[in-house]
């Protein structure tokens, strides 16, 4: 037997010796194939909202990561070095911060304007130095563009620019502005605009609304509002071969795909095509411990704790004082002025999803943002919420009727009523079950959304645009597309039967009389 092993061992040493160079071309053919993968992919967001970008941010961070070259054009570049992730940016100073109390008390008509007026105001960026540098530069190529058209259509030139596939990016529930582009339905029945404040249970009156609200945004800012992103679009891009791009339209109906932060526990249930994807919850985390005070304040609380934070565009500064009286965790820098009794903790940041993650607290006090409403599903905690504006009602509607909140009223806003809300989702339990029951919906998916959203983006890139998850009925007027040709031809025979009838029936009458 020993001889036998000898005999085997140094074939095996052979073996092992001649799979050297064969292993080290693998690792270095390998190495070579996740190069020539790795895909150049711009990110252009210079919308001044927070929120909109920081629910898509791990999404380029983890393309980053997976050895893409991403280059983000934001307004809040990074605080620190990420391999393979450029920022060119920021373009707005915390001097133009908006005060968010002008933006409420807007109706179903002025909050459609509005959107108009902010679509214009953010194309001022353009003229920023840094934005202007990298617009008139030639020398870069991209293999796909991420774009955000939400208010700032004109984006989606960039596709064109770089003959590069588009992405786009929704930071809340698709309405009809948006779903036109893409032809995905938004059947004013059943679907409610973000707009508006109500669910797909919709009131007569309501569904008025609602349609008043889609037809807005599916022809008359056709009229009155895209001719002036054309108008920027063709000032400020300028480019090599500029003068034989396709319209806006045109563009805007031929993106790859659309990820839209949202999901149906969260927000509604409703029809999509192929290229369009829910992704919302990308910006969860696995949950943290809370770290030196916090954590103290929070594990002494023996009635449990309240988190109180109206997300990153409400500064608590321009709320009247007399309704801030809850006992509660602050995301709030007050004014010198205002006195705080000790049992209140405030803070310019908190790590929000990792507070609603700890057992003892027990409600989350929010403005109903998206990304705030998919933390406090995803960790299970009731809400109380004051909307101020934007999809803010809407989403907040939605919690009432899915039964893990309440709603109150900014400007029927009292000490007791506020007091009522809060004390009502703490002693019924209710409130807590219905949210259970959605995170269990939430959490209950095929990968996490992070994954989904970075399969799809590279599936695009693979597919060379993936053409076909478009619909069909892209390139059909409406006139074809809700066949009125059809009907009309179909109404011909019927009206000329009903004159038969009427003028045969009026023959036999004047025989009688």
């Amino acid at each position: 037997m020993p001889n036998v092993l000898c005999n085997v061992q140094p074939v095996i040493y052979i073996i092992q010796y001649n799979m050297l160079p064969s292993m080290f071309f693998c690792t270095i053919a390998c190495a070579i194939i996740a190069v020539v993968k790795a895909s150049n992919i711009l990110v252009f967001m210079p919308i001044p909202f927070r929120s909109h970008f920081h629910g898509f941010q791990p999404l380029f961070e983890e393309l980053s990561h997976r050895g893409h070259n991403v280059t983000v054009v934001s307004s809040f570049p990074q605080n620190r070095q990420i391999a393979n992730y450029t920022d060119i940016g920021p373009f707005v100073s915390k001097e133009h911060e908006r005060n968010a109390m002008d933006m409420m008390g807007k109706n179903f008509l002025t909050s459609t304007l509005t959107v108009w007026k902010l679509g214009v105001t953010f194309t001022k960026v353009l003229k920023h130095k840094s934005m202007v540098d990298f617009l008139q530069t030639n020398s870069d190529s991209f293999d796909l563009v991420m774009i955000e058209s939400c208010c700032q259509e004109y984006t989606v030139v960039l596709g064109h620019k770089f003959s590069a596939p588009i992405i786009k990016l929704q930071p809340t529930m698709l309405w009809s502005s948006i779903s036109k582009w893409i032809h995905v339905p938004s059947t004013f029945s059943y679907i409610p605009n973000t707009f508006l404040e109500t669910t797909s249970d919709m009131s007569f009156t309501q569904r008025l609304k609602n349609t008043i609200t889609g037809v807005l945004q599916l022809y008359v800012e056709n009229y009155l509002y895209l001719p002036k992103m054309k108008e920027v679009m063709d000032t400020h891009f300028t480019y090599k071969g500029w003068e034989s791009r396709p319209s806006l339209e045109d563009m805007l109906n031929n993106v790859s795909l659309t990820l839209v932060n949202s999901h149906y526990a969260v927000g509604v249930s409703r029809p999509y095509l192929p290229g369009v994807i829910d992704v919302g919850g990308m910006h969860i985390k696995e949950s943290k411990s809370l770290s030196g005070d916090l954590q103290t304040f929070v594990d002494s609380a023996e009635h449990g704790v309240i988190y109180f934070s109206l997300g990153s565009v409400v500064n608590l500064n321009h709320l009247p004082q007399e309704k801030l009286k809850q006992n509660v965790i602050l995301k709030w820098t007050p004014n010198a002025s205002v006195k705080l009794p000790q049992n209140v903790m405030t803070g310019s940041w908190f790590p929000q999803s990792d507070i609603l993650a700890h057992p003892k607290v027990r409600l989350f006090i929010t403005h109903g943002g998206l990304h705030s409403l998919e933390e406090t599903v995803y960790h299970a905690k009731p809400v109380v919420a004051i909307p101020c504006f934007g999809d803010q009602h809407l989403n907040i509607k939605l919690v009432e009727r899915k039964g893990y909140g309440k709603l109150v009223y900014y400007f029927n806003i009292t000490e007791e009523s506020f007091g009522n809300a809060i004390k009502e989702v703490l002693s019924n339990p209710t409130f807590k079950n219905n949210v259970e029951i959605q995170s269990r919906i939430y959490r209950d998916q095929p990968m996490k959304p992070l994954e989904r959203a970075i399969y799809w983006v590279e599936y695009v890139i693979r597919n060379g645009g993936a053409g076909h998850l478009k619909s069909d009925s892209v390139g059909l007027n409406d006139v074809q597309y809700f066949l009125f040709d059809i009907v009309f031809i179909l109404l011909i025979p019927i009206v000329c039967i009903v004159w038969s009838c009427y003028l045969f029936v009026a023959k036999i009458t004047s025989k009688l009389y």
